[in-house]
Order: C-alpha cells, then sequence, then structure tokens
C-alpha cells in the first residue's frame, strides 16, 4: 500500500452517514473540476460510495482522507455516464423524475457528457494512489460494459436464472464490487477477493430490488415504470409470475400474475419480498464476518427492501381497489377489470407525480402554463395538478398509443371513473393524480359533479356524437370546459353561484375557440364539433369540410363566414365571463384574465390563416401573448388597454 489513508484521529459531531458521504465527494468533485474534469450532478442517495463506507470498520471512518473520496467518486461518475448511454439506448424521456438529458439535448451532446464522465472517472481512480484499487476498478467498468451487452443481446428471449444472475452481477454488481474493495485496499485489510464478492452480491440484490419496483407502477421511481417488459429485457419478476415468454401476456396479464393473490395466497409479488429478504439477511451477516461493522449496512439494505414492499403495497391497493369495489354498472361482466385497472394505472403512471406536472402543462398547454406562472406557488401547483388530470383524461379517449379500440378505450375510462369515484369517497387510490389531485378537490369542498362531468363529456367524445344547434353543444362544453373551470374555481374556496356561472361562460368560450382552431384534426378523428343547423346555414356539410381537409382547393367564403358566427358565440361568452374575472381575488383575477386574453388572440390568428382551421393551426406568438397579457391584466382592473 502506498502512502497513508489514515489522518490524525480527531473527535467531533457525528454527522449522519450520508452527509459524510456527500461532503467527501464534494470534496473531491471540486478537486476535479479546478483540473477541467465534468462533474456528474452529486444528487439522490448515492448508493455505490454510501456501501463504500458502510463497509469500512466503524474506527477506521473519521480518518478516510481524499484518496478514499476520489475512489468513492470515481464510481460514482462510471455510474452516472451508464445511465446516460442507458438513456441513450432505451430512448429513456424521464429519470429521476425529470427529463433525460438525451431527452432535453440530443443524442450528441448525451453521448459526449457520458464519454467525459467516463474518461474523468479513470483520472478519480488514479488519484487513489493504490494500483490494487485501480485494477479492481478497472475490471469493473469492463464487466460492466460487458453486462450490458450481454442484456442487450438477450433482449426478447427467456433467461435461465443463472444467466440472469450473471448479468445483473456484470451490469450492476460490479461496481458494487469496486466500492466495496475501496476500503480494504486504501486500509490495508485484507481479503479482497471476498470483499469484492460481497459488493456484486449487494449489487445483483439492489438490481432485484430494482427489476421488481419497475412492474410497481404504482410506485414514484422517478422513471417511468414497465421498462424492462417493453424492452423485453428479461427479469426474475416474470421467473416468479410464471410467465413463460414475452409473447405469453400483456402489460395488464403480467400485473396480474405479480400482485393478485393466487390459490388463496400471497401473491408473487409478496413470494419476491420473501426473497430479498432472505438474501439481506445472508448479505448482512457475511459484512458483519468480513470487517466488523455498525448497522449502516443493514440499514442501507433496509432502505432498499422498504422501497420494495412500498411499491408491492401500492400496487396491490391500485389492483384491489376496482377489483373488490368496481363502478357499478360499468365494467362488462367477465370483462377483466384487475386488467384494465393495471392498464389505467400505468398510463396514468407514465405522467408521473406532481414533480412532473408543472413540465406537462408547459408542454400541452402553453398558453395555460404562461398564464400559470402568475399564481401563487400553491396555487399554480394546484392548477397544474388539475389539468393534468384533465388531460389525462381526455388523452384516454384522444391519444391511446397502442392502437387499443373503441371498446377498449371504453373499458378504460370505466375504470378511471371507477378510481376517481374511489377518490372522491377519500379512498386512496395508489395513483397521485387520484389522491392528490381528487383528494385534495375533495377536502376544498369541490363539488364532485365536476370531475364526473368532465369524464362525461370526454364520454361523449368516445361515442362520437354530433351537435344539431348549440345547446347541444353546450351540453357537451360544459363536461369538457366548464366543469373545469368551476372546479378550479372552487378548489380556491369561492362557492358563489354567479361567480360560478361566470366561470362556466368562461369554459363555453375557451372550448368554442378549441373547436374552431381544430376542425380539421377533429375531422381526422372522427369527430365534428360544428353544429349540424349551423352547417346548415352556411351552405356546408361534413362531406364537403373532409373534401376541404385532403385537397388544395382555397377556403370558401362560406367556411370563413362560419367560422366568423362561432368567433362571434365565442366572444359573447368572454364578454359575459369577464364580470365575474373582475370579482375574483387579486391573485386570482390576474391569471385568469390572462388566459381569457391570450386564449381569445387565437381567433385573430384564425384570421390571419385565411380562415384555414381545415389544414392549419392557428397558434399565437410570444409577443402576442405577451401583448394581450398586458391587455387582460388592464381590463381585469377596469381600466381601458
Amino acid at each position: 500500500m502506498s502512502g497513508a489513508v489514515l489522518a490524525a484521529p480527531r473527535v467531533s459531531a457525528a454527522p449522519t452517514a450520508s452527509t459524510t458521504v456527500s461532503d467527501g465527494l464534494r470534496g473531491a468533485a471540486q478537486e476535479l473540476e479546478e483540473r477541467g474534469v465534468p462533474i456528474p450532478h452529486l444528487a439522490g442517495k448515492l448508493l455505490r460510495p454510501l456501501v463504500a463506507y458502510a463497509l469500512v470498520p466503524p474506527a477506521l471512518r473519521n480518518g478516510l482522507d481524499r484518496r478514499f473520496w476520489m475512489g468513492a467518486l470515481a464510481v460514482q461518475m462510471i455510474h452516472e455516464a451508464s445511465l446516460i448511454h442507458d438513456d441513450i439506448l432505451d430512448d429513456a424521456h424521464e429519470r429521476r423524475g425529470r427529463r433525460t438529458l438525451v431527452a432535453e439535448h440530443g443524442l450528441g451532446p448525451a453521448l459526449v457528457l457520458g464519454d467525459h464522465y467516463l474518461t474523468g472517472a479513470y483520472r478519480a481512480a488514479a488519484a487513489t494512489g493504490s494500483a490494487e484499487f485501480l485494477d479492481v476498478f478497472i475490471h469493473a467498468v469492463e464487466r460492466t460494459v460487458a453486462g450490458e451487452v450481454a442484456q442487450g443481446r438477450s433482449t426478447g428471449r427467456r433467461l435461465e436464472p443463472a444467466t440472469y444472475l450473471e448479468i445483473v452481477v456484470g451490469k450492476s454488481g460490479e461496481l458494487f464490487g469496486a466500492v466495496a474493495a475501496l476500503g480494504g485496499a486504501l486500509l490495508g485489510l485484507g481479503r479482497m477477493e471476498e470483499r469484492v464478492g460481497l459488493g456484486r452480491e449487494l449489487g445483483a440484490l439492489y438490481q432485484r430490488v430494482d427489476d421488481l419496483l419497475d412492474y410497481c407502477v404504482a410506485a414514484s421511481t422517478g422513471k417511468p415504470p414497465l421498462q424492462d417488459f417493453r424492452h423485453a429485457k428479461w427479469t426474475w419478476v416474470l421467473d416468479l409470475a410464471g410467465v413463460g415468454s414475452f409473447d405469453e401476456v400483456d402489460e395488464a396479464g403480467v400485473l396480474d400474475r405479480l400482485f393478485l393473490p393466487s390459490d388463496g395466497g400471497a401473491s408473487a409479488a409478496r413470494r419476491a419480498l420473501e426473497a430479498l429478504r432472505a438474501i439481506r439477511d445472508d448479505l448482512v451477516a457475511r459484512a458483519a464476518e468480513l470487517a466488523p461493522c455498525d448497522t449502516l449496512v443493514a440499514r442501507v439494505l433496509d432502505d432498499w427492501l422498504d422501497a420494495a414492499r412500498t411499491g408491492v403495497a401500492d400496487q396491490e391497493r391500485a389492483h384491489r381497489v376496482v377489483t373488490e369495489a368496481p363502478t357499478p354498472g360499468r365494467l362488462e361482466p367477465g370483462g377483466g377489470p384487475s386488467s384494465v385497472v393495471a392498464q389505467v394505472v400505468r398510463l396514468a403512471h407514465e405522467i408521473g407525480d406532481r414533480a412532473s406536472w408543472r413540465a406537462y402543462l408547459g408542454h400541452h398547454g402553453r398558453t395555460f402554463h404562461f398564464a400559470s406562472k402568475l399564481f401563487p406557488a400553491d396555487a399554480a401547483r394546484a392548477v397544474e395538478g388539475v389539468y393534468a388530470f384533465c388531460r389525462f383524461t381526455d388523452d384516454l379517449v384522444d391519444a391511446p398509443h397502442d392502437g387499443a379500440t373503441p371498446p377498449v378505450l371504453q373499458r378504460r375510462l370505466d375504470a378511471w371513473e371507477g378510481l376517481v369515484r374511489e377518490g372522491l369517497e377519500g379512498r386512496r387510490t395508489g395513483v397521485p393524480l387520484v389522491d392528490e389531485v381528487v383528494g385534495r378537490s375533495r377536502r376544498a369542498g369541490v363539488d364532485s359533479t365536476y370531475p364526473l362531468a368532465l369524464l362525461d363529456g370526454v364520454r361523449l367524445d368516445l361515442a362520437g356524437a354530433e351537435y344539431r344547434d348549440f345547446d347541444e353543444l353546450e351540453r357537451y362544453t360544459y363536461g369538457v370546459a366548464s366543469s373545469v373551470g368551476g372546479w378550479i374555481t372552487q378548489l380556491f374556496g369561492i362557492h358563489d353561484r354567479e361567480l360560478l356561472e361566470r366561470a362556466h361562460a368562461l369554459g363555453h368560450a375557451m372550448q368554442l375557440t378549441n373547436i374552431i382552431r381544430d376542425v380539421g384534426e377533429d375531422l381526422d378523428r372522427g369527430r365534428l364539433y360544428v353544429p349540424t343547423t349551423l352547417l346548415d346555414a352556411h351552405g356546408l356539410t361534413r362531406d364537403r369540410l373532409i373534401l376541404l381537409r385532403g385537397g388544395e382547393e382555397s377556403i370558401p367564403d362560406a367556411y370563413a363566414s362560419l367560422m366568423e358566427e362561432l368567433m362571434t358565440v365565442a366572444d359573447a361568452r368572454y364578454a359575459a365571463a369577464w364580470p365575474g374575472i373582475r370579482a375574483l381575488p387579486s391573485w386570482f383575477r390576474r391569471p385568469v384574465a390572462v388566459a381569457a386574453e391570450a386564449y381569445r388572440a387565437i381567433h385573430d390568428a384564425v384570421r390571419e390563416n385565411g380562415y384555414d382551421t381545415l389544414r392549419k393551426r392557428a397558434s399565437t406568438r410570444l409577443s402576442t401573448k405577451l401583448a394581450r397579457a398586458s391587455r387582460g391584466l388592464l381590463k381585469a382592473a377596469g381600466r381601458r388597454s
């Protein structure tokens, strides 16, 4: 061993292990950054450095110097590089609740940064001054890459348990093996082969937990669920579920096999927890024999198992919600309600929890996102949640990514209504959109008819309803838009009937603007919201609009006059809403006023496009939004713009 790794003993108040690890890594990172080495963001649980620290005997921990932290940082940098490369290979868009680097900046920057972390890690490993550790580290990096390659080559195939274990020891266990060896190499503790072996098995346990959580779609793990199944990566979870091949079951089927009790006994997921616990007990005993430690190793492993237990419990709860209490008259007998609910729960978790809802609003509702910035922080979070709920409900019908047929979409909407009703009655479902959004609304005294009216409005879309006149159309626009205005108004403690009617008017107006803007896109979905009596009055028919949509003919004057009449009706609704907007509290009035004016500006964009809402999508520029925002704020204050 070259050089002394122990500094002079010191006496101080003992910080937590996580704080010590974080501080040690930051010190090493600062030194490397001063040399121009890019360093990843050192956040999260930092499991590999924490394991390195946990496997150092407590009496020796206070004396760990920069060389130890350089070694721990080297392994963490390899891990971060591997995550970037995983995201590239999997085309992943979310990691730890945030957009991935490849999703945010593209393939090139992601590859370059991953490679920078990789090369920088070797410099950090060399800074330990230990040839013994460097040898273990280099071998671990090589085997990690080999494990990823082996998993890639196994895509789509069923793996024998021994083959699966070999792969996870490579892709996950080797880096844990390196950190397990770090303290032993620098402190001269010996038994290096046993230390590396223990670390590899710790890593394999961690990967088993991660593989189980991938199927817990009701758990908040910071990444989309079911990625292993969708990418046809075989894990031990499928063996427990009794799955023989990827062609044997779909996503809902595999979740049923995992989380529903079998033959009156425990579910496969519960048996998985028992197996993980047995592995944990063995590893804790081995760690104590190898290097007498305190309870830190046990606490680290217990955190992993606690995450698995919570994920399994949430998922089982999501299954039981509808299996035990389906919405009466909704789910078809023998239609596999638990499978349908599992699909809906998975889809709901793909948009994430509250940390993801702002990005969801920013991506799907730019005008509303623009206006929502004027809300106080807590109110903005509440609005973002309601918007995410509404958008998800709409997308269940409008944007099926798996080619689901109308009957399947109907069953999904029924299952979603069942979950929503559970939330309205105060029961937890394991779905953040229900537990948090509906739960908060229930506690605030929001009328339950509002979220249920939204579901009824979306159900009309699924049925492909036509509307004879404005009275019929407004029954639809109330469901999908006015109910949302009333919902948000009551969410903030306002229950005055007249103000609610003004909020309903604004909903009608905005939805009419949507209808005007999206005539062509709606026709592609087989829908037409323009009242048939209005079409007749302008000498137009549905078939005529379809021909215009698919052709190059100029937009006829009859269609332009049709759009103007619709905008006149919408403008009257906007005007009816304004007295209510001005009566709102100032913190609430400002964002609503901005949203109303910015949305109404779409009418001007329609005119600028020559009234072509069949082949063009009218949108407003940021400069227009800013000008309309100013106008809205002045109108809200009762002043001329």
